[in-house]
């Protein structure tokens, strides 16, 4: 293994510790013409199930208490993406990080490691690429996928935001 691959893996494998630490501020802000990001935890719905409450004479009666439930997005067939980017692939990257789709095309990320996220840093404007639901601290465990269809020709860039001091970072272009 060479020095730098060594740092890297020993760079990774602290950060992976303290997942979504951040290591700090790296200076990262949308360019003026973005939109902005919306935030908010993934959606939920709730689902009523009884609970049992027992009275002051020691009856039992049932209560109704929520409980979330995720909701779940499909995914197209990683056959009928035009782009299938690996994220965490044995270190902290995207693969592969640069890459081309055309107007229309999907592309899919698949998380072979946990603790990270995909968050847009500079989009086309009109486009609604924010990356995954979620706060910038919110991420997925191994076997998440994610995927966006993108209507949008342009340039995009995009980060892992907890490993973003180790320069997980991918972009693409989107052409028409």
């Amino acid at each position: 293994m060479d020095r730098r691959r060594l740092l890297r893996t020993g760079a990774v494998a602290l950060a992976g510790l303290v997942p979504g630490c951040g290591l700090g501020s790296d200076g990262d802000t949308p360019t003026p013409d973005e939109d902005p990001a919306p935030t908010g935890r993934p959606a939920e719905s709730a689902t009523a199930e009884p609970t049992p409450m027992v009275t002051a004479t020691g009856e039992s009666t049932p209560t109704a208490t929520a409980t979330p439930t995720p909701t779940v997005t499909a995914v197209p067939a990683l056959d009928d993406a035009a782009q299938v980017v690996a994220v965490a692939d044995g270190s902290a990257v995207f693969e592969p990080q640069v890459f081309e789709v055309g107007v229309g095309e999907t592309v899919v990320w698949v998380w072979h490691g946990s603790g990270h996220n995909v968050r847009a840093t500079a989009r086309p404007r009109g486009s609604t690429f924010t990356g995954t639901a979620g706060e910038d601290e919110t991420t997925y465990d191994e076997g998440h996928t994610f995927s966006h269809t993108f209507e949008v020709a342009g340039e995009y860039e995009y980060r892992c935001y907890p490993y973003r001091n180790l320069g997980m970072r991918g972009s693409f272009t989107v052409t028409d």
